[in-house]
């Protein structure tokens, strides 16, 4: 019998954070550490709109910080893969016409 329950979380994560330049950092923290929450949101809301958020991560056991613009973060790996359930988009209407469309 096959079962429906969602796969339970690995106790650490492996994130690769990708900033804005080309620039990225390896770090390891709980699954159910805030921040990783914070991070996918950051990644997902992009919006105009959006409060700025000033990333402050520990780094190398307490002994460095990470600091970053949160609108400088262009992608997360993670290690196991986590999947984030996103919103179903709005939906977008396309017109009759597009005046950029070849032979317009």
């Amino acid at each position: 019998m096959a079962s429906d329950a969602q796969p339970s979380l690995p106790a650490e994560v492996s994130l690769t954070l990708l900033l804005e330049g080309g620039q990225q950092h390896t770090l390891k923290i709980a699954s159910n550490n805030r921040l990783l929450q914070q991070l996918f949101e950051t990644i997902v809301n992009r919006t105009d709109n959006r409060p700025q958020h000033v990333f402050q991560i520990p780094i190398n056991n307490g002994a460095g910080v990470l600091c970053f613009a949160g609108e400088r973060l262009v992608g997360i790996i993670t290690e196991p893969p986590l999947i984030v359930q996103q919103p179903p988009a709005q939906e977008q209407t396309v017109p009759m016409s597009d005046p950029l469309a070849p032979g317009a």
